[in-house]
């Protein structure tokens, strides 16, 4: 795979795989992304199967996705002050403490619903000041012309997680250690996440020395560089109600739609994901190699339409095999759809404010991602099958892009 994502590098550009600061980045994600698949596929597992609790599950994301977003444009504007690099070891060695502290209440028998819950705030937190860090590290250290290679790649990494990580969370949920070592095998490749950032140690964007303005007047910076931007604009937009109408139906409604519509197992619910994954790695891998940089913004307009029609199609699904197929179609728009973007975004932002711009994308992204999972919830509280609000939320979103597209032609437009 590394070799087939670095034939049409640069000439004059040394290979990725030879720069060691990518390098570290590379294992880091590894490391993270594998740790938190693992942990999520158990997590979701244990409170549909272990707990019976399946209509709880979005309150389990709900509480990680408040302090996410209130903390999100603290933590963009962290990133251009401080050590994206400091920030990741601290962030990851407290998640490592969180896990073990899962295990605890695992091992003496007292984890609830409400602990992960609980659990869910602290972790929610800690991710505010995680993905700005994350998104906005690699324009440090790869030069410009290598950003969408190198964004594929850790796409394609994140992806492989995503279909190994629940394949590996449903064989150790069904081996001898059970959820001891689905909570346990996170937490270890936690530290270890935390151990190379703090070896990496990449320099923060701003001058040590420089007079900081305050932590409001740094936001509205990067407010101010949304506003000026068209492009910018309709990103966020489209992204917002994108979490609308697709985190809630498909992120809490996974193991629901396995279990009651297809009568399925935690091996059936680790394919439907690893199909989704499967999707999502082939698309990084080609988004990769073919390294676009023109007519972005079609592919990137087509792959959203494509994505509410396979989720529509998924939805109406009953078999095993035609769920599997669909999904995989899903999750090849995902890559298509967020790599051209971030790409554009890291190369066309001023580095020292690309922290709190990351911040504020991925905070206008989730901002109404609870509000997603809380109606979710109350719909299947009130007797809605899981099929039917997945169904709706995919009809819903055609219609929006419909409108963003007439409305807001900028997206559609970005070379």
């Amino acid at each position: 795979m590394a070799q087939a994502l670095t034939v049409q590098n640069e000439k004059d550009s040394v290979s990725l795989f030879k720069q060691r600061s990518f390098l570290f980045i590379w294992a880091i994600t590894i490391c993270s992304s594998f740790s938190i698949s693992i942990f999520q596929f158990s997590q979701s597992w244990y409170v549909v199967k272990t707990l019976d609790k399946e209509a709880s599950l979005g309150i389990v994301f709900i509480a990680a996705n408040v302090p996410r977003i209130l903390f999100m444009a603290i933590g963009g504007v962290l990133a251009d002050r401080v050590s994206r690099t400091k920030i990741l070891f601290v962030s990851n060695l407290l998640r490592t403490v969180l896990l073990i502290g899962l295990l605890i209440m695992l091992a003496t028998g007292h984890l609830s619903l409400l602990s992960f819950i609980v659990f869910g705030l602290f972790f929610g937190a800690l991710d505010a000041f995680v993905w700005p860090a994350n998104g906005s590290l690699l324009p440090n250290v790869v030069d410009q012309s290598q950003l969408t290679r190198a964004n594929s790649v850790i796409q394609t990494t994140q992806q492989s997680s995503l279909i190994l990580g629940p394949m590996i969370g449903g064989l150790l949920v069904a081996s001898s250690g059970g959820y001891f070592l689905s909570f346990g095998v996170p937490a270890v490749m936690l530290l270890l996440s935390a151990v190379l950032a703090f070896l990496l140690n990449v320099p923060a964007s701003e001058n040590s020395g420089s007079k900081k303005s305050g932590m409001w007047q740094s936001i509205k910076e990067g407010l101010d560089v949304v506003k000026s931007s068209a492009f910018l604009k309709a990103l966020f937009l489209s992204t917002i109600f994108l979490n609308v109408f697709v985190v809630g139906p498909l992120m809490m409604g996974l193991p629901i739609f396995v279990k009651n519509v297809l009568n399925g197992s935690a091996l059936d619910f680790s394919f439907i994901e690893g199909s989704m994954a499967a999707g999502m790695l082939i698309s990084s891998v080609v988004i990769g190699i073919l390294n676009m940089k023109k007519r972005r913004g079609l592919m990137v307009t087509l792959s959203l339409f494509t994505m509410n029609l396979f989720f529509f199609l998924f939805s109406q699904s009953s078999s095993l095999f035609t769920c599997m197929l669909a999904i995989f179609f899903i999750g090849i728009t995902f890559p298509a759809t967020n790599i051209p973007l971030i790409s554009a975004v890291q190369s066309s932002v001023d580095k020292k404010l690309l922290g709190r711009l990351m911040g504020l994308l991925t905070m206008a992204s989730m901002g109404l991602a609870p509000l997603s999972l809380a109606a979710t919830s109350m719909l299947i509280s009130y007797g809605f099958t899981i099929d039917k609000i997945m169904a709706g939320g995919a009809l819903s979103l055609i219609l929006v892009n419909v409108l963003i597209m007439w409305k807001l032609p900028a997206l559609r437009k970005m070379e």
